[in-house]
């Protein structure tokens, strides 16, 4: 029990020392002024911008009687040249073995462009959203977002469901496609798995 309440202290002494202040993005509040910005000092030369990143994971019940982790996730990228149009094409990697399964689902995408001076939106229609499967255990939730252009912003959200309770997904805070300007992940009620 010691050692739950130190492991207790230590990870909110962490939060409480290391904690930026958030940044609250909403999705579908794009606006002309975001779409006329060309370039980013984080790297001027980038194919394009991942603006905002965010993942909250939480317990849920299951169809099982006890609990899943969800996944909420959401990004906001500015497609700046040709060769960031690769970004539009979204796979997720799902996973299943012996009756556990990860879904996804939930799925809502839209681009953003500037056009008369004006935003304007293309949403995804979810028959765009397809399952394949790779083999007896993987499978890849596809989507691509439509009509990217040079200078696009698009965004899209979705929720992974997964039964897979002891491997938590990983979380790259930069990348090496395009860079990064916020990258947040949020471990909700997750202190009382550990404790």
């Amino acid at each position: 029990m010691r050692i739950a309440y130190l492991l207790l202290v230590f990870v909110y002494f962490v939060q409480s020392s290391f904690g930026q202040e958030l940044v609250e993005v909403k999705f579908g509040d794009v606006s002309k002024k975001d779409l006329l910005v060309k370039s980013y000092p984080i790297d001027t030369n980038a194919n394009a911008v991942e603006l905002y990143e965010k993942g909250d994971v939480s317990f849920v019940p299951n169809n099982n009687g006890f609990f899943a982790l969800q996944y909420n996730i959401f990004k906001r990228i500015h497609i700046l040249k040709k060769a960031g149009y690769n970004m539009a094409n979204v796979e997720v990697p799902l996973y299943n073995y012996n009756g556990a399964d990860e879904i996804c689902d939930n799925v809502k995408a839209v681009t953003y462009n500037l056009e008369n001076s004006q935003v304007v939106e293309s949403k995804m229609d979810n028959k765009s959203v397809f399952l394949e499967k790779i083999d007896f255990h993987n499978q890849v939730k596809k989507f691509t977002l439509p009509n990217v252009k040079e200078g696009s912003i698009i965004e899209y959200k979705y929720t992974i469901t997964s039964d897979f309770l002891g491997a938590i997904a990983h979380w790259s805070f930069q990348s090496f496609k395009v860079p990064k300007l916020w990258s947040e992940y949020n471990l909700n009620d997750l202190i009382f798995l550990i404790i």
